[in-house]
C-alpha cells in the first residue's frame, strides 16, 4: 500500500512471515528511507522495540536481524512484566552519513501508520536526539530528550547488566563481589562504557575492546584496563565475558574457544541459535539470557507510558529486580539440569500463553504536547 503525507510518498509492503503478527518493508524515495518494522506479538500490549540504524549490505540481512530482535523483545517484555509486546525496526543506512532529520521524520510517519501497535525507541545508531525527529512523525516513540520523557536509557541498561553480572557471580562463586574478578567487555557503545565504569568502581579488572581502537585505548587509560583486538576479546581468559556489541557472537565456532566462566552482557541476540545455550551449559559456562539481563532500558522507557508519568526512582527500583529474577532462573535451571535460557523461555512462554501481566490501560504519551 502507499501512504502519503504532505510531500512524502511512503510505500509500505507487508511481508508474510510465519509466527509474526506484522512485518512491513518501508521505502520513501525523497528521503532515501529504507526500513523494516517487525511486530512479533501484541499479546501483552503494544509492541515495543528500538530502531536500529545500520548499513546492512543486503535487505535479507536486515530482515534476519529485525525478526530475531523483535522476537527477543517479546520475551524481554514478558519477563520484565512491562505490559508490552515485542517489536523492532531497522533503518538501512549508515548513521554517520545517511541519517537526516527528514529521513527520521519520514520513518516516524511510517510508525504512525501502524496506529499504536508499535512503539519505537533509540537503539544502535539511533540516539535520544534522533527520537525527537522521529517524534515529528508520530507520538509512538519513547526515550526522547524532553521534559516528559526519560532520555537516554543506556545508564539503566548498564545498571541492569551490572546487577545481572552480580547475580551470575553470586550463583557461580557464592558472592556477588567484583573485587579481583576479570571482566572482558566486547563493545564500548553508550551502554558498554557505562558498564565499564560501574565494574571499575566495584573493583573489577577489565579487558576491553571496540571496533574503534582509539576509543578503546582512551577508555582503557581511564579505567586502567587492558585492551584486546576484535579477534582476541571473545577468547580472553576471564571470569565474565560481557558481549555489548552486535549479536550472534556466541555460536558453534566460538564456543569451543571460550575461556570464561560466565557470559553476561547487554548485547541483543548474543547466541546465533538457541541450541548454543545447551552447548554453553554442557561446557559449564553460565549464560545470563540477554533478554533478561539487558532489560533495564526497556523498563526505564516503559515508565514513560504509565498514567502518572515517568518517575526515575520507580524505574531504578524495577531495574534492580533483574538481580533477583536472574538468581531465580539460575536456580531453576540448575535444579532441572538445563540452560538458564530454557528456564527464561519457559517463564516467558507461560506468561504469554496465560496473558500474565497484560496491559489493562494506556499506554499514556505524556510528551504529546512536545
Amino acid at each position: 500500500m502507499s501512504f502519503k503525507s504532505d510531500e512524502l510518498n511512503l510505500v509500505l509492503e507487508e511481508l508474510d512471515i510465519e509466527g509474526y503478527e506484522k512485518v512491513i518493508s518501508i521505502t520513501e524515495k525523497s528521503t532515501n528511507l529504507k526500513a523494516i518494522i517487525s511486530v512479533h506479538s501484541t499479546t501483552l500490549g503494544p509492541a515495543m522495540g528500538g530502531t536500529r540504524i545500520y548499513p546492512y549490505t543486503k535487505f535479507e540481512d536486515a530482515l534476519f536481524d529485525v525478526l530475531r530482535l523483535s522476537k527477543g523483545m517479546t520475551y524481554k517484555c514478558a519477563i520484565a512484566e512491562s505490559g508490552l509486546g515485542g517489536g523492532k525496526s531497522v533503518i538501512i543506512a549508515d548513521p554517520s552519513k545517511d541519517k537526516t532529520p527528514e529521513l527520521l521524520t519520514a520513518f516516524g510517519v511510517a510508525v504512525d501508520s501502524l496506529m499504536g501497535s508499535y512503539i519505537c525507541a533509540e537503539d544502535v545508531g539511533c540516539s535520544s536526539d534522533d527520537a525527537v525527529n522521529i517524534r515529528k512523525g508520530t507520538k509512538h516513540v519513547v526515550g526522547l530528550n524532553s521534559e516528559n520523557s526519560s532520555g537516554n536509557p543506556s545508564p539503566y541498561t548498564a545498571w541492569g547488566t551490572f546487577r545481572g553480572i552480580q547475580a551470575a557471580l553470586n550463583h557461580t562463586f557464592g558472592s556477588d563481589s567484583l573485587e579481583g574478578k576479570t571482566v572482558a567487555i566486547q563493545g564500548l557503545g553508550s551502554v558498554g562504557v557505562f558498564l565499564a565504569e560501574l565494574l571499575y568502581w566495584h573493583g573489577a579488572n577489565l579487558i576491553i575492546n571496540d571496533i574503534d581502537m582509539e576509543k578503546a585505548n582512551r577508555v582503557a587509560k581511564r579505567f586502567g584496563a587492558k585492551t584486546a583486538t576484535c579477534e582476541e576479546i571473545l577468547f580472553a581468559q576471564c571470569d565474565v565475558l560481557a558481549p555489548c556489541a552486535l549479536g550472534a557472537v556466541i555460536n558453534k565456532d566460538t564456543i569451543p574457544k571460550l575461556q570464561c566462566k560466565i557470559i553476561a552482557g547487554c548485547a541483543n541476540n548474543q547466541l546465533l541459535d538457541d541450541t548454543d545455550a545447551d552447548s554453553l551449559h554442557k561446557k559449564g559456562i553460565l549464560y545470563a539470557p540477554d533478554f533478561v539481563i539487558n532489560a533495564g532500558g526497556l523498563v526505564n522507557v516503559t515508565e514513560e507510558l504509565e498514567k502518572n508519568g515517568y518517575q526515575p526512582d520507580v524505574a531504578r527500583k524495577k531495574v534492580d529486580q533483574i538481580y533477583t529474577t536472574l538468581l531465580q532462573l539460575f536456580t531453576l535451571a540448575k535444579e532441572n539440569n538445563y540452560s538458564p535460557l530454557k528456564a527464561a523461555m519457559n517463564l516467558a512462554e507461560y506468561r504469554l500463553k496465560y496473558a500474565v501481566g497484560k496491559r489493562e490501560d494506556g499506554p499514556y504519551f505524556h510528551h504529546v504536547s512536545f
